[in-house]
């Protein structure tokens, strides 16, 4: 099975520069990696000091590194080219159907579209099992939320598409092949399913010690936690040590952090004297970043939400939902799916066939997990 990992953070903070060097020190261990990033910056390729020209045209495809290392920054018009099929292809389905006469051109700057077709490559990959391990650097920690929630809004906006006719709101694709949509559909639902298993794929997040960092942290934390991505590690970037023989690990903001977030580990990385550029300046950074560890390993496995049964037709839905307080949280129902509000962040969550015939009985806080108990009606 391959290995996926998502690096992000806020721009600026670095992010790019851990996900360079976590796919160099992979592939120096003889593991098959892609870096994947859809940041129109090209701001990878620039870690590793390649002028954007030299790179094949705007193809947006791989590019070899050494034996183990491929890059792939994600251009959406060529990409779009390729999937577009005069507007009767997987993308125009998922963009809603009816767009035989409209170009793929014109479709390129949709809001979005970048996180989507990056899916689409991703479950490409997994289902050719090309590579072991597959780094995703995204544009910041906004365009990595609607990443790992494009499959569930996707399998929603298909769901509509195949309920009976007795609704009028439900949306529908108008000219659009049914079987393209509900193929494309099962095909990033099996991505997402693979996004939110623990097993599979974790987060790093990557921030500073500033004003904001904390609670930019405390958000990122739990914004990926109700979309059920598991965080095994935080990596805090150009730090100052406080004295000239300083260990990091004790740095004050590492142990401040540390403590926020319990057993997440929390690696501090000097601010370096120069920028981040080039293979021999990565290696130089993966030495401080893993200390000769493997870069893939899961560091903490834990899952961000389950299922759970306590007796005959009774279940609890456990989701981790890390400095939320109950009054925070609202929770609507509506059949088979359960919608968690939190602030600005929610995730529309479709519940397991066992459980969507049951009822809603009660939600409470235990600790950082929300937990919501099912329970058949008597009648």
């Amino acid at each position: 099975m391959t290995r996926i990992l998502l690096v992000s953070g806020s721009g600026g903070v670095g992010k790019t520069t851990v996900a360079a060097t976590t796919g160099l020190a992979a592939s120096r261990r003889g593991l098959r990696t892609l870096v994947l990033s859809f940041d129109s910056t090209r701001d990878l390729s620039a870690s590793f000091g390649l002028e954007v020209p030299v790179l094949p045209g705007a193809s947006g495809l791989p590019v070899r590194l050494n034996d183990h290392l491929h890059l792939q920054e994600l251009d959406v018009p060529s990409e779009l080219q390729r999937r577009w099929s005069e507007g009767r292809g997987e993308v125009a389905a998922l963009l809603g159907g009816g767009l035989e006469d409209v170009t793929a051109e014109e479709v390129a700057l949709t809001p979005g579209l970048d996180a989507l077709l990056a899916l689409l490559v991703l479950g490409d990959y997994l289902r050719a099992r090309t590579y072991e391990f597959i780094i995703i650097d995204g544009p910041g920690t906004g365009d990595a939320l609607r990443f790992v929630g494009g499959a569930d809004a996707v399998s929603w906006y298909a769901r509509r598409s195949r309920a009976p006719e007795q609704s009028a709101r439900r949306a529908r694709p108008s000219r659009t092949n049914p079987d393209v949509l509900h193929g494309a559909s099962d095909k990033l639902m099996d991505v997402g399913a693979l996004l939110r298993d623990p097993t599979v794929t974790t987060l790093r997040l990557v921030t500073t010690h500033d004003s904001r960092a904390e609670q930019a942290t405390r958000r990122a934390c739990t914004a990926f936690s109700l979309q059920g991505i598991a965080l095994d590690g935080i990596v805090l970037n150009r730090l100052v040590p406080a004295g000239t023989d300083e260990v990091l690990e004790r740095h004050p903001a590492v142990e401040n952090l540390q403590r926020l977030v319990g057993p997440i580990p929390v690696t501090g990385i000097e601010l370096q004297a120069g920028e981040v550029v080039g293979e021999g300046t990565l290696e130089s950074f993966s030495t401080l970043l893993y200390r000769g560890e493997d870069p893939s390993r899961l560091m903490v496995i834990h899952s961000a939400h389950g299922i759970g049964k306590d007796a005959v037709d009774v279940y609890r839905l456990e989701v981790k939902l890390p400095f939320v307080s109950k009054e925070e949280v609202t929770l609507s129902r509506r059949e088979a799916e359960l919608v968690i509000q939190v602030g600005a962040f929610r995730r529309n969550l479709l519940l397991p066939r066992m459980v969507a015939p049951l009822a809603t009985v009660g939600a409470s806080m235990d600790g950082d997990k929300l937990v919501v108990e099912f329970k058949k009606e008597r009648v």
